[in-house]
Parts: C-alpha cells; sequence; structure tokens
C-alpha cells in the first residue's frame, strides 16, 4: 500500500514539474517517462462526490478513490488492480470511521467517462461480488467524467 502511495505522489511531483510550453493536447492525461498513463475523473451527484485517479502501466493499475457522500463517512484509499479491454477490476483499501477495510471495485473506462459497476451480489459479510465475465457486468447509468489531474 505504502508503494501505490509513493507511487501517486511521485507521479504528481513530477507533473508539476514540467510546466513548459509544451502544446498538449490533452489537459486531463499526462505520460510519465516510464509509459504510464494518469487519467482523473469525478462524479458529482447533488452533495454527493466521487474522485478516482488512476495510473495505467500496460495493463497495471494503482491509483486513489474518495467517496464523500454527504451526512456520511468519507472513505479515502488506493486502488490497485489490471485493466483488460477497458474493464478496471481493482482492490480498494480504504479507511472510514478509522477503520482500515477492504473491497472490491470494478470500472468500464470509456473515452472521457467512467462507469463504476454494480456488484451482483454481496458476500455473507457484506463485501461486493462482481460477474467474471465483463459482458454480464452492470454499471451505474451516471458516469465519472474526466477532469484536469491535480
Amino acid at each position: 500500500m505504502r508503494t501505490a502511495i509513493a507511487f501517486v505522489i511521485l507521479l504528481s511531483a513530477c507533473n508539476q514539474a514540467g510546466t513548459g510550453s509544451k502544446n498538449d493536447s490533452s489537459a486531463t492525461e499526462n505520460t510519465t517517462p516510464q509509459g504510464a498513463v494518469a487519467s482523473c475523473y469525478n462524479k458529482i451527484n447533488g452533495r454527493d462526490t466521487v474522485k478516482l485517479s488512476l495510473v495505467v502501466d500496460e495493463d497495471k493499475v494503482n491509483g486513489t478513490l474518495e467517496y464523500n457522500i454527504y451526512e456520511k463517512d468519507k472513505n479515502t484509499g488506493v486502488i490497485t488492480g489490471t485493466m483488460e479491454d477497458n474493464i478496471l477490476r481493482a482492490t480498494y483499501e480504504f479507511q472510514s470511521e478509522g477503520v482500515k477495510s477492504t473491497r472490491n471495485v470494478v470500472f468500464k473506462i470509456m473515452g472521457d467517462q467512467a462507469y463504476e459497476a454494480q456488484a451482483d451480489s454481496l458476500t455473507s459479510d457484506g463485501l461486493p461480488v462482481f460477474n467474471g465475465d465483463a459482458t454480464l457486468l452492470k454499471f451505474e447509468p451516471s458516469p465519472f467524467k474526466k477532469i484536469p489531474c491535480e
């Protein structure tokens, strides 16, 4: 977990250092020297916000995910997973109410939007279970929208 956080911090520092006169057609994607691509997404629904920041290096994905649901406790953590055919399957390690937890998350990345998958069922511990067949996944109707990474 420390490695993922350190990587995201290092990536942020590298992205802030290069503010020259380069003409970059995409303000929301940054390529690091290693070939990794950073993308950030935001979803706002009333007073609820969710932020997703990804660093994709080939099929490996690291990043952060933050749920800020109005009048509920905030969840903030890191995700690590893999990307295949625009489907991100990741483990989300987060802290809420002072308790560390882990659960699976699935997102579909389509152009400038990301859609969070709905769980097919829950385990006896209340953890989400997603279909292994990507064609059978169900996604939230309202997307995350790509934003500039900070």
